[in-house]
């Protein structure tokens, strides 16, 4: 069972990544300010600051760490550079996209820790 770590401004968001994840049989949590734990991939909307800037310093500790974004915003120079996500979801986006990012994920993580 995997660990996703969800950094999402919008609460009304919030449930149906949560339901994504547990339907592939793995565990969600959410960001709190100040509580970054190691997440074995992280969902996050980099549009807003505090949820980029969360995401930037899990990518300086974690380089390996995978990464899905997911914004209604699209992605711009330095979210890309920065972040380096395995996948960028433009909002809205259907749940079978939302699965297929987060599962490719998921690989990215397991071919690291081969």
């Amino acid at each position: 069972m995997a660990l996703f770590l969800i950094i999402e401004p919008h609460e009304e968001i919030r449930p149906l990544y949560t339901a994504v994840i547990r339907g592939l049989g793995h565990e969600a949590v959410f960001f709190e300010a100040g509580a970054i734990a190691r997440p074995d991939v992280l969902l996050v909307e980099p549009a807003y600051p505090e949820p980029f800037e969360a995401a930037r310093r899990l990518r300086l500790a974690h380089p390996d760490l995978p990464i899905v974004c997911a914004s209604i915003h699209e992605p711009i120079r330095e979210e890309v550079q920065v972040l380096r996500p395995s996948t960028y979801l433009l909002k809205p986006f259907s749940l079978v996209e939302l699965r297929d990012a987060l599962q490719l994920a998921l690989s990215h993580r397991d071919l690291l820790s081969d």
